[in-house]
């Protein structure tokens, strides 16, 4: 059993090493040297966009610890004649540790992170899907863009 809640900015340094965590799975090369370097530059990034409201993730845990994650970041484009505010969201670091996987865990999250971005009135949703998460995207209604996938939300 899990139950999801929102992170808060105590949860950063975790954020940070489960995103590090997701990097060491879907790249089979990375710089090891950077790791340090990277996890610093990610608790900076994470604790401004926090801060400021762009940036929002939901967590689910078990047994007192955090078993998966994802946020979604909210983005300022040029506004346009279909989306006259401008406003997208890409949804960043979906990732369930492996022994939690294919219990509906990233569904339950990705449809918090759908209902933020509804919330922000945000029709445009974009994201990187790895071959693993391509399925549960594509269950939600996102279609293969180049190079990521999008969703149009009414």
């Amino acid at each position: 059993m899990f139950s999801l809640r929102l992170a808060t900015k105590d949860d950063i340094p975790q954020l940070a090493e489960l995103r590090i965590e997701f990097i060491k799975e879907v790249r089979l090369e990375y710089p090891k040297v950077r790791i340090d370097e990277y996890r610093e530059v990610m608790i900076n990034y994470l604790e401004k966009e926090m801060s400021s409201g762009n940036f929002v993730a939901w967590l689910a845990i078990a047994n007192n610890k955090i078993i998966a994650t994802s946020g979604l970041i909210t983005i300022q484009r040029v506004p346009q004649f279909w989306n006259i505010s401008g406003k997208e969201a890409y949804i960043m670091n979906m990732y369930t540790k492996p022994e939690w996987r294919n219990k509906g865990i990233g569904t339950a999250i990705l449809d918090k992170l759908l209902d933020e971005a509804k919330s922000r009135n945000i029709i445009a949703v974009k994201l990187y899907a790895t071959p693993l998460g391509k399925p549960l995207y594509e269950k939600r209604g996102f279609k293969l863009g180049n190079p990521e996938m999008y969703l149009y939300l009414e």
